[in-house]
């Protein structure tokens, strides 16, 4: 059964719509996996910038603790041992905070150090106590004797670091590469849309409005000249405007020729009736 035009525009209205719900859909998807991602690099971002700190921290401890060695007078040894308990804690804080934010694939890592952290920062402590009572010498003896567990503790702390730093830059590469392949996924879905779009546009205007109205065009044509037998009458059976237009036409077309039978019937019994005429007044 033929669908009326408005309907035809309808469904053609309806593919564009299908497009944007596409494109749409596409564009939602993106940014929940761009919300993913950057989640991902945030949280890269400030596991590399914590490992980064934290080692920082170490390294400040130490010259605060070489600090207390070379301290001149009491002033500058309270300066020392204050700044290194400071360190002290904001590395307890920065590793408590840490491990809080940390994935189950990152944990591991991060109970590792935690051990060799605690010893680091007890002794720390007791060369700062040491040197507060002022026994510099044996809160020097000490932390040189636990010089070894230092540096492997730090070298462990560094290979944290360089395993952040590489997080980091994988999520960054990922960032990139799904940018450029969403960027790639959007032309490509919209050059493809708008070409289907416009083929089925063409396709839909083409087969059911553009050559129904040009065939009853050409027939209302004919019927106004009066070529009836080159004037077929088609399309006549749907529900849609066209088809009843045909109809419409098709009435037309059987008026006009029973018009014309019986204008011609008229004419030949008038003629007859002349020549009767004639025949009489010729006797």
């Amino acid at each position: 059964m033929a669908v009326s035009i408005r309907t035809r525009v309808l469904i053609l209205v309806g593919c564009f719509a299908l497009m944007a719900f596409v494109v749409t859909g596409l564009g939602l998807l993106t940014i929940g996996d761009y919300n993913r991602m950057m989640k991902q690099y945030d949280h890269a971002y400030d596991h590399a910038w914590r490992g980064e700190r934290f080692n920082h921290l170490i390294s400040n401890s130490v010259m605060e603790t070489r600090g207390i060695y070379i301290a001149r007078n009491p002033q500058e040894l309270t300066g020392f041992v204050t700044s290194l308990n400071r360190n002290l804690d904001e590395m307890q804080t920065l590793l408590a905070q840490w491990k809080a934010d940390a994935t189950p694939a990152e944990k591991p890592r991060l109970e590792a150090i935690s051990g060799q952290m605690a010893g680091f920062i007890s002794l720390r402590r007791q060369v700062a106590h040491l040197a507060t009572k002022g026994d510099v010498e044996g809160a020097r003896g000490l932390s040189d004797g636990n010089r070894a567990d230092r540096i492997a503790f730090q070298a462990q702390v560094d290979t944290l670091v360089q395993g952040t730093q590489k997080d980091l830059i994988v999520a960054q590469k990922e960032a990139d590469t799904y940018s450029k392949k969403r960027a790639g996924d959007f032309l490509l879905t919209a050059l493809l849309g708008i070409a289907a779009i416009m083929a089925l546009s063409l396709w839909i205007v083409a087969h059911f409005i553009t050559d129904p109205l040009k065939k009853l065009a050409a027939a209302i044509i004919k019927t106004s000249k009066g070529e009836y037998d080159d004037m077929p009458v088609a399309e006549s059976e749907g529900e849609d405007e066209v088809s009843s237009v045909w109809r419409a036409l098709a009435v037309l077309k059987e008026r006009a020729i029973e018009a014309e039978q019986l204008a011609a019937a008229k004419a030949q019994a008038e003629h007859e009736k002349e020549l009767k005429l004639r025949e009489i007044l010729l006797d």
